[in-house]
């Protein structure tokens, strides 16, 4: 699928923006050679003039400047902030030449350690320039298609996981199928080798787990508790599908039905439903060795779990896990958190009285977000649960919801209307930057499965087999 055929609908803004771009006239010249980007300017080689000797002084200025401006009001307003400090004179000027400030700044306000385009201040762009698109509603929409030939045409998605580069998607056959965020195009297909033994849904992806940005590891798991993981490279990307190793072999009389799986690169936490005191299992994810069974989140939920094996029914309970390494799980009536250093202590169990939209709960850094029933959607520090941001959903909005977010919004989705809708997070109340409608008004009614966000992307499976996957990153 080419980048113009996968760009079937786009919805575009004006370029223009409420916060400036700083960057777009400077052309900044070669970084000096250094392996620290900490280290202090006045370590390089300059010139012993007046004006010169200011630009380590002016280079910490507006570092901290631009670093307060993100902090108060929000990442754009970066730019604004630093467009004043670079026109107080043609000295100040120079040094918005300097891509080891550009480095600093996206490290701390991007928090990207690495660089994909040719200097960092024109990563420092990309990033900004995308940012805005996610509150000026600019994206390409693809929908990604499936291998060609492939005779599962209308196998339903059930779990989705990105990554930099690609879209992991989890289907009720125990298959995930990747996708390349550029194109749309279908790149390979992970097999689990084993048929379902307790129901015709047994089988079914109920989570993805990408170790690393590079795509070095996939760890996938299936309702009746088995996790399987595939190791390769880029160069062992085929068309063709591969069969995934089962690292850990299920028991579902035992253990229930594992209805959500997350994790990191140290761990992997399964939620289960079905045994009672035992919802969470953790896994060291080198090891594969599972080193906790506990908790009673889901005790409550065992029958509808159980029902997980051989209906589609709504979701039973969400977990997620932050960088810190820190889980935070929800059910309709429970949202709990706790650490995976001491997952028998429970940081914060909270109830609701209208209940909580499982589907509404995601992660981003160390934030978290969850829609209670009565359409409150709150944003909180996990661990402290301190509050950070809230908004308010209709009551039509509810339909269907399902949630994500990324660093600096929160994205809504609602099944019902087919609209997704974008929040801006930064102010004690979120403010909604836009509404889109993903789908085509024709095609009826269709409910979402899933959701999941990134820096760049957004994607959404429905149960009538289609996924689509928007692009904020487009110019």
């Amino acid at each position: 699928m080419s980048s113009s055929s996968s760009s079937s609908s786009s919805s575009s803004s004006s370029s223009s923006s409420s916060q400036p771009n700083v960057t777009s006239h400077i052309q900044p010249s070669p970084p000096p050679p250094t392996d620290n980007i900490d280290a202090p300017s006045s370590s390089r080689q300059r010139s012993m003039n007046n004006e010169v000797w200011l630009e380590p002084v002016v280079e910490a200025l507006a570092t901290q400047v631009a670093i307060d401006a993100s902090h108060f009001h929000g990442r754009l307003s970066a730019a604004s902030a630093l467009a004043i400090i670079f026109q107080v004179c043609s000295t100040w000027r120079e040094v918005s030449r300097s891509d080891l400030l550009w480095q600093r700044l996206t490290r701390r306000i991007w928090r990207r350690t690495y660089r994909l385009r040719d200097t960092w201040q024109l990563e420092y762009i990309y990033w900004h320039r995308t940012a805005r698109n996610f509150t000026t509603g600019r994206h390409a929409l693809v929908v990604p298609q499936y291998d060609p030939g492939d005779p599962h045409q209308t196998l339903i998605c059930r779990c989705l996981t990105l990554s930099d580069t690609h879209l992991a998607c989890g289907f009720v056959d125990g298959t995930v199928r990747l996708f390349d965020l550029t194109t749309g195009a279908h790149i390979t297909t992970f097999w689990s080798n084993h048929g379902h033994l307790f129901g015709p849904f047994s089988q079914s992806v109920s989570g993805i787990v990408i170790a690393n940005s590079n795509l070095t590891t996939i760890a996938f798991a299936r309702l009746d508790g088995d996790v399987y993981v595939a190791f390769m490279n880029r160069s062992d990307i085929m068309p063709g599908p591969i069969a995934a190793r089962r690292a850990i072999s299920g028991d579902v009389v035992n253990n229930g039905v594992l209805v959500e799986f997350a994790g990191c690169s140290r761990w992997w936490v399964g939620l289960f439903a079905g045994h009672a005191g035992g919802a969470f299992q953790i896994w060291d994810a080198l090891t594969e060795q599972r080193v906790f069974v506990g908790g009673s989140l889901t005790d409550p939920e065992t029958v509808q779990g159980w029902h997980m094996l051989t209906e589609l029914v709504e979701p039973v309970g969400r977990v997620r896990v932050t960088e810190r390494e820190f889980v935070v799980a929800c059910t309709s009536s429970r949202l709990v958190c706790f650490s995976l250093r001491n997952p028998e202590v429970l940081l914060r169990d909270v109830g609701s009285t209208t209940g909580f939209v499982v589907g509404s709960l995601d992660v981003c850094h160390e934030v978290f977000v969850v829609v209670e029933r009565n359409g409150v959607g709150t944003v909180r520090r996990v661990g402290g649960f301190e509050r950070v941001s809230s908004f308010s959903l209709r009551g039509s909005w509810l339909r269907g919801l399902l949630g994500c977010m990324n660093l600096g919004y929160v994205i809504t989705y609602s099944g019902g209307s087919g609209l997704l809708r974008v929040w801006d997070i930064h102010e004690r109340r979120a403010r909604l930057c836009i509404t889109l409608g993903v789908r085509d008004g024709g095609e009826g009614q269709v409910h979402g499965n899933s959701m999941v966000a990134n820096q760049t992307h957004v994607a959404i499976s429905s149960n009538d087999s289609s996924i689509h996957l928007l692009d904020f990153s487009v110019q």
